[in-house]
């Protein structure tokens, strides 16, 4: 009997410091007050040109104004359709920076995703040394194929249990790459990679390559890449890390960090990309590819990971309720690259 009594006092103990630990590391770990009417600043076109998209324009961006932005009406004046990727590959930065034409004032409601991007889409996981402890992995940063269609900044995202953020900055390919050795200009978008954690954990394969089993279909569902209303051309390609991100949920912070602190640069996630073509990523039980065009087109959507704070952690999947719910608010802003704002639905 007594040995009974003692190992239910045991269980019980045991339980509680479980639940109380669950509880401890699901806490904010970003220690500031969310600032939700922080003016958000539009690049010096010196170092980075500016473009958001109407449905019948496209518009070099000159100021935030909050709700609204101000600009040049470039459509007339590229001479096409407004394909700004083509327009890049045609007149270069300082030719687009000297593309005219009417200054407009645009509401953020009227602003769709800024260019027709390149799908299926690269991502890389755990690229940021924080996030990877606090997930408990010490795997290298992996790639995966996101499979979810990029969406506006502002749409609604479908509720999933265990379903988790992530703040992320996409680069762009502005020409094709065909070869690992390639070198080409990328643009900045700003996204969030939300994730359905309960599908991840059921369809990993802790024996397979890191990144090959499960994310593919977390990741993947519609609505999962809500992508920024701006489209950024850097002058320079070391422009990324002047540029932090942060996110917050319902008002309160739940990420900021440095994009200085990526653990594989562009260059290196492509150089990963090509030499993991041939390994077979699943989304569920049928085989996808990473990369099926055989190199990476330009206008492809190259997400570059999260940093630290996401819902997420191995020893709290038990609970719902440390996960985004339906009706939550989910903020994510970065410098220079605008914000989105997606409800839970």
């Amino acid at each position: 009997m007594k040995f009974l009594v003692r190992t239910l006092l045991v269980l019980i103990v045991a339980s509680t410091a479980f639940v109380a630990y669950s509880f401890y590391i699901s806490r904010p770990t970003v220690d500031i007050a969310w600032d939700a009417g922080r003016p958000q600043v539009i690049a010096d076109p010196a170092a980075a040109l500016t473009f958001a998209r109407t449905a019948s324009s496209l518009i070099r961006v000159t100021r935030h104004n909050g709700d609204t932005i101000d600009g040049i009406d470039v459509t007339a004046g590229l001479g096409d359709a407004g394909d700004l990727i083509e327009a890049y590959a045609r007149l270069g930065y300082d030719g687009l920076a000297a593309v005219t034409g009417p200054t407009v004032t645009v509401p953020l409601s009227g602003l769709t995703v800024p260019v027709d991007f390149q799908y299926p889409y690269v991502a890389a996981g755990t690229n940021y040394r924080e996030h990877a402890e606090e997930v408990y992995l010490d795997d290298p940063p992996f790639l995966f194929p996101k499979l979810a269609r990029a969406s506006g900044w502002n749409d609604p995202v479908s509720f999933h249990p265990r379903l988790d953020f992530e703040a992320e900055i996409a680069m762009v390919p502005l020409a094709d790459i065909q070869s690992p050795d390639d070198r080409v200009d990328y643009a900045l978008v700003l996204c969030n990679d939300f994730t359905d954690r309960w599908t991840l954990l059921r369809q990993i394969d802790l024996d397979a390559p890191m990144g090959t089993t499960g994310f593919a279909a977390a990741k993947g569902r519609p609505s999962f890449l809500p992508t920024g209303y701006l489209f950024v051309i850097p002058r320079s390609a070391s422009f990324y890390q002047t540029i932090a991100l942060e996110l917050a949920v319902n008002g309160e912070a739940r990420q900021q960090f440095p994009a200085d602190q990526m653990i594989l640069d562009i260059d290196d996630i492509v150089r990963q990309a090509f030499a993991q073509a041939g390994h077979t990523f699943l989304d569920g039980d049928q085989p996808v590819d990473l990369l099926p065009a055989g190199g990476i087109p330009r206008g492809t959507l190259i997400l570059t990971g999260t940093g630290a704070g996401v819902a997420f952690k191995p020893a709290n999947v038990w609970n719902q309720g440390f996960y985004l719910q339906r009706a939550d608010r989910v903020i994510t802003r970065a410098t220079f690259l605008g914000h989105l704002e997606n409800r839970i639905e």
